[in-house]
């Protein structure tokens, strides 16, 4: 899953793209190794900076899955 992050900064608009994912953590128990925790992982696919809100959306709206 992707996603896109829109900031305001002094000098424009800072859009952050983003990917979301599960990864699954082993249990600390021997017994129950399989039953670990699931944990979200975000990884930045992509950064940017921009004058206009109009072009920030349009950079963004590549990465929306």
């Amino acid at each position: 899953m992707n996603n896109v992050t829109y900031k305001p900064v002094k000098k424009g608009i800072h859009v952050v793209a983003f990917r979301i994912a599960l990864k699954k953590e082993k249990s600390n128990n021997p017994k129950k190794i399989e039953q670990g925790k699931c944990k979200l992982v975000k990884t930045v696919i992509a950064e940017e900076t921009f004058d206009e809100w109009e072009a920030a959306y349009a950079w963004g709206d590549q990465f929306l899955v």
